[in-house]
């Protein structure tokens, strides 16, 4: 029994070999013969849908409607970048004439929101400017009165009033209202931007009450309100003669300054309109938001008469999910100190410290806090959070200190602070609160803007430049079909289909084998050994859908695995990095640490620090280049690489071995019944040849097609990248015009930062000092305390021994 199992594996090993399934597989001449008779005619009844494939791939497309939705969905979470890409492939769309007036309507407001949001202002403003210049049509008019309010929001954010005044000029063309009030309260805000008062006043009161920008209206009522309110700085005196520049006449330069009674009465009305925002529905996220700032404007309303206990409750009805919360904890904070609750004053910034501890009221927050803990007595608390902000704040100062001292040249100073990423020197390094709070300084003067701008306009042309690259590698290789998805639908299903026939005529080679499966001499049989070596690798075609998906799978996952390499790289670079950094960190306090002391060793440990680094630089450099490698081998694999010309000429080399064979066999090379067998499947392999070559020129056709695509693709891709070189060019020179302006700003702006965190961190040591100075305060009180109990208790015990005495001398 032994022995026969052992044959009977063996036979199917010595099958195996030969490329002939086993029993499992194994199929009948006369099987085999109708299985690829039915094949073969499946095949030639699939013939046409080569061609609806690709009628059907345009029908897959991605719809118009499916993009702006898939947009908005992106603005919403606040991906701007790929929502800019898909609002601007909707309106690339309608410029072909591919898209109706709405949807570009609807695309158009989205994309120049998605551009505001971004901070990309002046690109917005196009936008909106283009809405309005149309909002004559139908299709535009809905959006015109929110397109009015962004640029009004662009012109307030950019400081460019000339925009205002456009805006204006298009308002005469608009109706005086609409129906959703985001005409009325765009032409009440640009009014109040205009200094309008009274004319703002009177368009917010139109916006409707039900209107989704009535809770806006109602709320910059009361801005204008406050600013309506808010006492007129007086004019400077005039020289009554020209000759003697001290004789004047008019008021005073100063104003005395209002009481608290006299502020109450200014600011009745505006707090009132506030009180009226905080009682409408909190219906929306943006309605909740508006909610929160009218209770702000009411706590600092209330701050400024003196009225602290009603601020205090303005301030608490602010919910903890508001963006204004953290700015509400270091308010209400100060409300409690002028009302002198140091205790819940230093809950609140306690709070403040838990929930935002990125807050740009931090510092002041916790050094105010510190400040309350010392005054109420926590002298330990006090010195550790003292020490806290210290240790905090103080590497910050350094590190903006040593970026300003890497250079005096504004020049060469922009070219630092413009690089992409911000700020990846290691020897220049800056922290992200340095950054936010020069941001802050720049606001007026929109330094950090024309940074941001050229960084991201240096963004956009490098990856308009690797994206060339990538369709230059696609359309230069086998797998251009991907450029062509129409296209490649039905080449895709040709291939298929040629695949299928060539299955087909594997199971005729199996149903050969099965008459016959000796391996022959002659002619037949090296022709049959070099068939039979094909037979396995031609099992491995792609027929169906799935076959397809798994091919372009296991394509990916050769990348993956090498895009994981390189992740692994970078992370181990990112801890020798880190080592490096520890290492920097022990040469500056060597003594601390306990390094040696001698120039000569210190130096050659420097000398290999900074070698180290420069390796790291190097080894970055290469990381990155092999990353790019792998971005451009991704694009070139899939339908049509390497594997699918395989497929093609060992397809056509096994068609011609088995046609061969067949021949033979029916001139008796492989005995009667291989003869007999060859002779009745000629038919079928005859149909295959037809249908094959019918096939073949489908493909041939649609080849040409996706060759003459790609030729005219190849010129757009040459015209555009011409485009982005004349780009690059005029930013270069805007560059040159605004590198040591925006470069002088900016050290500026730095230099305050540096100020400021220069000031925190003296507070920080005053408070230090100070908490020392309390202590020893505290213990010479009690010292003197001590002494003069100590004193009192002496100069009773001298009364009493004094009195025993007096009593002892009466006795005597």
């Amino acid at each position: 029994m032994s022995n026969r199992r052992a044959r009977g594996w063996a036979l199917l090993a010595t099958l195996a070999a030969l490329g002939i399934s086993g029993p499992a597989d194994a199929l009948s001449a006369s099987g085999a013969r109708s299985e690829a008779q039915l094949d073969v005619q499946a095949v030639e009844r699939d013939l046409p849908t080569v061609k609806q494939a690709v009628g059907r791939a345009i029908g897959v497309q991605t719809t118009v409607a499916q993009r702006i939705v898939a947009g908005e969905i992106l603005l919403r979470q606040g991906d701007y970048d790929k929502a800019i890409h898909i609002f601007s492939q909707v309106v690339e769309l309608h410029r072909r004439g591919k898209v109706d007036e709405a949807a570009y309507a609807e695309a158009l407001f989205s994309l120049g929101e998605s551009y505001f949001k971004d901070g990309q202002y002046l690109s917005a403003k196009r936008h909106f400017e283009e809405i309005l210049d149309k909002a004559s049509g139908s299709a535009h008019s809905s959006y015109s009165g929110r397109a009015l309010g962004r640029l009004v929001d662009v012109a307030l954010r950019t400081g460019y009033l000339d925009i205002i005044d456009t805006a204006f000029a298009k308002m005469s063309s608009l109706p005086s209202s609409d129906v959703t009030g985001a005409t009325q309260y765009a032409r009440g805000k640009a009014m109040y931007a205009k200094g309008q008062l009274v004319d703002s006043k009177n368009a917010l009161g139109t916006v409707p009450a039900g209107s989704d920008w009535h809770h806006q209206a109602q709320y910059l009522l009361g801005v204008v309100m406050v600013k309506a309110a808010a006492p007129i700085p007086p004019p400077a005196p005039v020289a009554a003669d020209p000759a003697d520049p001290d004789a004047t006449v008019g008021p005073p330069a100063t104003a005395p300054e209002p009481t608290s009674a006299e502020q109450k009465q200014r600011y009745a009305a505006a707090i009132e309109q506030f009180r009226r925002v905080t009682r409408l529905a909190p219906d929306t996220d943006a309605h909740r938001h508006v909610i929160d700032l009218a209770w702000m404007a009411m706590g600092r309303l209330f701050y400024e008469t003196d009225n602290y206990l009603d601020g205090a409750e303005a301030y608490t009805h602010v919910d903890r999910k508001s963006p204004e919360f953290s700015t509400m904890l270091y308010e209400l904070a100060w409300v409690y100190v002028r009302l002198g609750d140091y205790m819940r004053a230093q809950r609140s910034l306690e709070v403040l410290t838990l929930t935002d501890p990125k807050s740009v009221h931090f510092a002041d927050g916790s050094l105010l806090r510190a400040d309350l803990m010392l005054r109420s007595g926590q002298y330990k608390q006090a010195l550790a959070l003292y020490r806290s902000v210290r240790s905090q704040f103080d590497p910050i100062r350094l590190q903006v200190q040593n970026f300003l001292n890497s250079t005096n040249d504004p020049a060469v100073y922009y070219d630092r602070l413009v690089q992409e990423p911000f700020a990846t020197q290691v020897d220049t390094q800056l922290p992200p609160l340095a950054i936010e709070w020069a941001r802050e300084e720049s606001e007026d003067d929109r330094t950090f803007a024309v940074i941001d701008d050229v960084s991201r306009s240096r963004r956009l042309i490098r990856e308009s430049r690797r994206l060339i690259q990538k369709l230059n590698a696609v359309l230069g290789s086998s797998t251009r079909s991907k450029a062509f998805p129409k296209i490649r639908a039905g080449l895709e299903q040709a291939v298929s289909l040629l695949n299928k026939l060539a299955l087909s005529r594997l199971k005729l080679a199996k149903g050969l084998d099965a008459e016959n499966s000796s391996a022959l001499s002659g002619e037949i049989g090296d022709v049959r050994a070099r068939r039979r070596a094909l037979m396995r690798r031609l099992s491995f075609v792609p027929v169906t859908e799935a076959d397809f998906a798994r091919r372009e799978s296991a394509g990916d996952q050769q990348w993956n695995k090498v895009s994981q390499d390189l992740h692994n790289t970078t992370l181990e670079v990112n801890r020798l990095q880190a080592i490096v950094n520890g290492l920097k960190r022990v040469m500056q306090d060597a003594d601390k640490y306990g390094v040696a002391k001698d120039p000569a060793s210190r130096a050659r440990f420097q000398a290999e620090i900074e070698a180290n680094e420069r390796d790291i630089g190097v080894y970055r450099a290469r990381i990155e280049q092999y990353r790019h490698a792998v971005e451009l081998g991704r694009v070139q694999i899939g339908f049509g690489d390497q594997r699918y010309s395989d497929d093609d000429k060992i397809r056509r080399e096994f068609r011609i071995l088995l046609n061969r064979e067949v021949q033979l066999a029916v001139a008796g090379h492989a005995g009667s019944g291989s003869a007999s067998y060859a002779r009745s499947i000629q038919p079928i392999l005859q149909r295959a040849d037809r249908a094959e070559a019918q096939l073949e020129a489908l493909k041939a056709e649609l080849e040409a097609r996706i060759k003459a695509s790609t030729q005219e693709l190849l010129v757009q891709i040459s015209a555009e990248a011409q485009k982005i070189d004349e780009h690059s060019n005029q930013l270069d020179d805007l560059d040159q015009t605004a590198r040591l302006l925006v470069g002088q700003m900016a050290m500026k702006n730095f230099g305050l930062v540096r100020d400021r965190l220069k000031s925190i961190v003296l507070r920080a040591d005053v408070g230090i000092v100070q908490q020392a100075w309390e202590v020893r305060e505290e213990r010479l009180t009690r010292v003197r305390g001590l002494q003069r109990e100590k004193a009192r208790e002496q100069q009773n015990l001298d009364d009493e021994l004094r009195e025993v005495l007096d009593d002892a001398g009466e006795e005597q």
